[in-house]
């Protein structure tokens, strides 16, 4: 596997990591269906609206720009006046192709808007699927307690009585790490299951479990690439799942994975490619 950057498997628990370092969460949201975000003080109601590949891709003149829009609807609960506030907007991705060879694509933002901001509530989103789905980012250190999308919800179910249910609820459990195997591959370009031998710069800084959460940090990433953390439960051909993909805006990025209770060995492996 020679020119493979950082082709790594080991146990990531034993590494050390500074305990305040900040990460990003993920979550993976299906247009159509309602986010629940929950703080100490307020619940966020967030939907994604569902949409044809032709309305939510935007044309332009240019063959080599791809802009992708979602359009999404709120309401936000304010656990101390008990009011409810709705609103709406758009989020989009506008990026330019600047370099284009069989070893990937580099891209230039030319308009992108992905912020989403209520109340105290600061998400950042990415396309997952025009008009279908959406990664919604959020940092560790946010008043974010949980985020959720719960099955066969629709926005128009929400009250007053449910907004206080979710404000009080305390549903999500952290567990500890023990006995939690975590093995990673990567950063590097894949070709079916395994790193192929094109060189690719990027590093695996560091990375742990810690309190039922895994965390990674990636260093010396290319502006403006496309880079996909995909996981397995055992490593078998074609046994991989996409969990987190995004755009290198800066040289470094952190990222968390919360670890299922009932598995003990997960593999994680980080790829360049397009999504």
């Amino acid at each position: 596997m020679r020119g493979v950057a950082a082709l790594m498997m080991t146990v990531l628990s034993l590494w050390p990591v500074a305990a305040s370092a900040l990460t990003n969460k993920t979550l993976r949201a299906e247009h159509g269906r309602p986010l629940v975000i929950v703080s100490d003080k307020a619940v966020l109601w967030l939907e994604f609206l569902k949409e044809s590949v032709g309305e939510a891709l935007v044309p332009h003149r240019e063959a080599d720009i791809r802009h992708c829009r979602a359009q999404y609807r709120y309401q936000l609960y304010d656990g101390i006046t008990g009011s409810i506030t709705n609103g709406h907007g758009v989020v989009e991705e506008v990026y330019q192709v600047v370099v284009d060879t069989p070893a990937g694509r580099q891209l230039k933002d030319v308009g992108c808007r992905v912020g989403i901001s209520a109340g105290e509530f600061y998400l950042w989103w990415s396309e997952g699927g025009a008009g279908a789905r959406s990664w919604i980012y959020y940092r560790t250190d946010s008043p974010i307690r949980f985020l959720q999308q719960p099955l066969n919800a629709t926005f128009e179910m929400i009250d007053a009585g449910q907004f206080r249910r979710y404000l009080s609820s305390r549903n999500v459990q952290e567990f500890v790490a023990a006995g939690k195997t975590v093995q990673v591959l990567g950063p590097a370009v894949f070709s079916g299951d395994w790193p192929t031998e094109t060189p690719t710069a990027a590093r695996i800084e560091s990375g742990r479990v810690h309190r039922g959460i895994f965390e990674l940090k990636l260093s010396s990433l290319g502006p403006n690439k496309h880079y996909i953390i995909e996981r397995s439960y055992e490593l078998k051909s074609g046994n991989w799942t996409t969990i987190h993909a995004f755009t290198a805006r800066e040289v470094t990025h952190e990222w968390s994975d919360p670890l299922n209770q009932g598995v003990d060995v997960m593999f994680y492996r980080i790829r360049e490619g397009s999504y």
